[in-house]
């Protein structure tokens, strides 16, 4: 998953972007943070994308990224 595709799902779920420093994204969901790196073309990582999950789920709820 590429961070732009991220991104348009975390929109889908009212998801915030609060501010953008260089290639980095912090994103807000009620009380939870976290950053998202936007390299253009760059697949991100799975290991990123469980701290990312790990991070929006107690606001998003569990197993959001699946669906």
């Amino acid at each position: 998953m590429r961070a732009r595709e991220l991104l348009k799902v975390l929109r889908g779920l009212k998801c915030t972007r609060v501010r953008q420093k260089g290639s980095h994204i912090r994103i807000r969901c009620g009380i939870c943070n976290t950053t998202v790196p936007n390299h253009s073309g760059e697949e991100l990582g799975i290991g990123l994308l469980k701290q990312i999950s790990k991070d929006l789920s107690p606001c998003l709820g569990e197993g959001w990224l699946r669906q």
